[in-house]
C-alpha cells in the first residue's frame, strides 16, 4: 500500500528502524513528544503507520501523522521489558496522542512504621519505597480513620507521633488511662510483647479477620482454663468487637478468602472512564475510578492496553485476580507477566462469564457508565460558554473567568425619576432572570457618582447577606475619572481585592483599568470587546427603559392633582380611564355622565392643558 504523509527524513528514519523489540517515540516539528508505542519488531510496526496495513495506524494516519517530524526509538531485550519501558515513559511525558490519566486521584493509603521499635499508623496519600508498610488506596479517609480507632482500641497501636523509644520515660498520655494505648513511651509494655499486638493489627489490615478471631478464640479459651477470667473477657469483648465491623454488604462475596479487582471501561468518543473495585478478603474495600482522554479513539480494548500497568504502578498490593469484561488484548499475557514481577507472584485476567463476579462487573459498570455521563455533561456546560469569555480572561490578564460580569447604569430626567439599572451577563449571554432595576432614594439631582454608590453598596450588601459570591468582573460605563470613582466605592465596601474591576470609554471603545495598568483598545472585530459592549448597551436599555416607565407611571398619577379635583372626584375617573390619553380620548358625553355635565367639562379642561403642559400633543389627541 502506498506510504502516506511521509517526507524525505521520515522515510530515511523508517529505513533505519531495526527488527528488534523496543519503544518508538513520536515528535512534532517542535520536537515535543506526541505519541510513545511499544513494538515487539519496531520495524514492522512502526512502519504499519504510515502504510495503513494496520487498523489503528489508519486511524492515527488521519489525526496524528500529520504532525510526525521526527521518529527515535529505544531498543529493549524483550517485549515484556519495552511494556514497562513504555509505561514508564508515558507517565513521564504524558504525550498529547496516548490514552491519558485526565484527572487521576492520590487515594489515600494506611501505611505502617513497621521500621520502628514501636511501629504507628498513619494516613499518606504516596507510596514511598521505604521500610513501611502500605495498605489500600482507599476510597475516602474516614474509612482509614475507622481503621485506625479500631487498632487503638483492639491492639492499642499507639497514636502518638513521638520517636520511640525515649532516653527517659514519661508519664502515660490520656490514652494509656482509657485503654487505647499501653504507654510504650512510659516503658510499660516491651518490644517484644508490641510487636505481637502489630502483628494481629496485619491480619486485620489484611483482611484475615476470620484467622485473627480464631487466634483470639484459642487465647480465650486458654485463659479461661487457667481461671484468667479478666484476659478472657477482654479477648471475648475484641471478638465481639471484630464481628461487629465484620457485617458483610451487598457488594461482598460469598468466598471469605477471594481477594480481586473487578476492573471495566466505557467510551464516549475521545472520553472514557475506568473503574477499579477493590475486593480484599471478600470485601469491597474501595473504588478507584479514572477520567481518561483519548485523541485517537482508541476501543476499550487497546485502552487497557495501555492504562493497565500505569493503573497498578504505584499500588503496593496487586490482587492474584483482575476480572474485567473487556476483551483482552493479543499481548495480555506480557501484561499478566509485567504485573507478575512487580507483585512477586502470579497475576492472571479473567473474563467471568457466570456467577458473582458477572453481579460485580455490572455494578463496576454502572459506575463508569455515571462518571461518564458526569464528564459529556461537563463538557457540555463548557460547550455552553461562548469563547469570548475565555478571550476577555486573557486580554484583561484576569485570574479568574469571568463567567459572570455584571454592569450598572445611571438614568435620569434632568435630575429627576433617578433609576439605576444592573444587568447580569453569565457564561457571555444576558442572564435575564438576574437583571435588577433601583430608585435611587438618597441622591437629589444630577450626581451619577452618588447614586452609583447607593447601587453598589446595596447590591454588595445583599450579595453578602445571601451568601452569593461576588460576580467575576464589574464593569462600568466610563472613563479613568468613573473607574477610580467606582474602585474608591469598592474600597469602601471592602470588595477591591475580591471584585475586578474596569470601564468600557465610549469615544474609542477603550478599556479602562483602576491601577497603573495602560488602557487597551481591542480590534472593533474582538469577540471580548463585543462581549463588553453588549454589557454596556444592555445596561443602558435597560435604564432607559425603567426610566421612562417609571416617569409615565408618575405622569398617570400626576394628571389628575389638578385643584379643585377631589379624592372621590379622582376615585371615579381612575376607575374608568387609567391615563391621561384614555380620559381625552373618551367621548365627552360619557364624561358628563360619569361626572355630570359642568363638573366633566371643567375637568376636561384642566386636563387638555395639562397635556399640552408635560405630555407631546399627539398623546392627547
Amino acid at each position: 500500500m502506498p506510504m502516506i504523509f511521509v517526507n524525505e527524513y521520515i522515510e530515511r528514519r523508517l529505513a533505519e528502524l531495526p527488527a528488534l523489540p523496543g519503544v518508538y517515540i513520536m515528535k512534532n516539528a517542535q520536537g515535543k513528544i506526541i505519541y510513545i508505542g511499544k513494538a515487539k519488531v519496531l520495524k514492522n510496526r512502526v512502519r504499519s503507520y504510515f502504510d495503513g496495513s494496520d487498523h489503528s495506524g489508519h486511524r492515527a494516519a488521519t489525526l496524528m501523522l500529520p504532525y510526525i517530524r521526527d521518529i527515535e526509538w529505544i531498543i529493549t531485550e524483550s517485549e515484556s521489558e519495552a511494556l514497562i519501558l513504555e509505561a514508564n515513559l508515558i507517565r513521564k511525558h504524558t504525550p498529547k496522542y496516548n490514552v491519558l490519566l485526565k484527572d487521576d486521584k492520590h487515594f489515600p493509603y494506611l501505611a505502617f512504621s513497621v521500621r520502628e521499635p514501636f511501629p504507628r499508623l498513619f494516613l499518606t496519600r504516596s507510596v514511598r519505597k521505604d521500610e513501611n508498610q502500605y495498605y489500600g488506596p482507599f476510597m475516602s479517609s474516614r474509612f482509614i480513620d475507622q481503621l485506625t480507632d479500631l487498632a487503638a482500641r483492639l491492639f492499642h497501636i499507639r497514636e502518638c507521633k513521638l520517636k520511640l523509644p525515649l532516653a527517659k520515660p514519661q508519664r502515660p498520655c490520656l490514652n494509656y488511662h482509657i485503654g487505647r494505648c499501653d504507654a510504650p513511651c512510659a516503658g510499660l509494655i516491651s518490644e517484644e510483647e508490641y510487636r505481637k499486638k502489630v502483628d494481629q493489627a496485619k491480619l486485620l489490615l489484611e483482611g484475615k479477620r476470620d484467622d485473627l478471631i480464631e487466634t483470639w478464640q484459642q487465647e480465650m479459651q486458654e485463659a479461661s482454663e487457667n481461671l484468667d477470667f479478666e484476659t478472657a473477657m477482654k479477648k471475648r469483648d475484641a471478638i465481639q468487637a471484630l464481628q461487629a465491623t465484620g457485617t458483610h454488604q451487598k457488594t461482598d462475596t460469598t468466598d471469605p478468602n477471594l481477594s480481586m479487582d473487578i476492573l471495566t471501561l466505557r467510551r464516549n468518543g475521545s472520553m472514557a472512564a475506568a473503574v477499579i473495585l477493590e475486593y480484599r478478603a471478600g470485601v469491597l474495600l474501595g473504588r478507584r475510578h479514572y477520567k481518561l482522554e483519548c485523541k485517537l479513539e482508541e476501543d476499550e480494548t487497546e485502552i487497557f492496553r495501555q492504562m493497565i500497568l500505569p493503573w497498578y504502578m504505584d499500588v503496593p498490593l496487586i490482587p492474584a485476580e483482575i476480572a474485567t469484561d473487556i476483551d483482552l488484548p493479543e499481548d495480555a499475557e506480557l501484561l499478566q507477566q509485567a504485573l507478575s514481577e512487580k507483585a512477586g507472584r502470579k497475576v492472571r485476567f479473567v473474563n467471568p462469564q457466570r456467577g458473582e463476579k458477572i453481579g460485580f462487573l455490572k455494578l463496576a459498570r454502572a459506575n463508569a457508565d455515571m462518571i461518564l455521563v458526569e464528564m459529556r455533561a461537563e463538557v457540555q456546560k463548557y460547550s455552553e460558554i461562548d469563547q469570548s469569555v475565555f478571550e476577555l480572561q486573557q486580554v484583561l490578564g484576569l485570574k479568574k473567568t469571568p463567567f459572570r460580569i455584571e454592569c450598572v447604569d445611571i438614568s435620569h430626567l434632568s435630575g429627576t425619576n433617578t433609576v439605576a439599572s444592573l444587568v447580569a451577563f453569565k457564561n457571555g449571554r444576558p442572564d435575564k432572570a438576574n437583571y435588577r432595576k433601583f430608585i435611587i432614594k438618597t441622591v437629589e439631582g444630577v450626581d451619577d457618582f452618588a447614586s452609583m454608590r447607593e447601587v453598589m453598596t446595596r447590591r454588595i450588601r445583599r450579595l453578602e447577606d445571601e451568601g452569593t459570591p461576588m460576580p467575576d468582573l464589574w464593569v462600568c460605563d466610563g472613563g479613568k475619572g468613573q473607574v477610580d470613582a467606582t474602585m474608591q466605592i469598592l474600597k469602601e465596601l471592602g470588595h477591591d481585592k475580591d471584585l475586578p474591576l474596569i470601564g468600557l470609554a465610549k469615544r474609542l471603545e477603550e478599556i479602562v483599568f483602576p491601577d497603573d495598568r495602560k488602557s487597551i483598545v481591542l480590534h472593533r472585530t474582538s469577540p471580548a470587546l463585543k462581549l463588553l459592549q453588549n454589557a454596556r448597551d444592555e445596561a443602558h436599555r435597560f435604564a432607559i427603559t425603567y426610566q421612562r416607565s417609571k416617569r409615565k407611571k408618575d405622569l398617570e398619577v400626576e394628571w389628575l392633582k389638578i385643584p379643585g379635583v377631589g379624592h372621590e372626584t379622582r376615585i371615579k375617573v381612575l376607575s374608568r380611564y387609567k391615563s391621561a390619553e384614555a380620559f381625552m380620548a373618551a367621548p365627552l358625553e360619557d364624561i358628563e355622565i360619569l361626572l355630570g355635565k359642568v363638573r366633566g367639562n371643567k375637568l376636561r379642561e384642566e386636563v387638555a392643558k395639562y397635556c399640552a403642559e408635560f405630555i407631546t400633543p399627539p398623546e392627547c389627541h
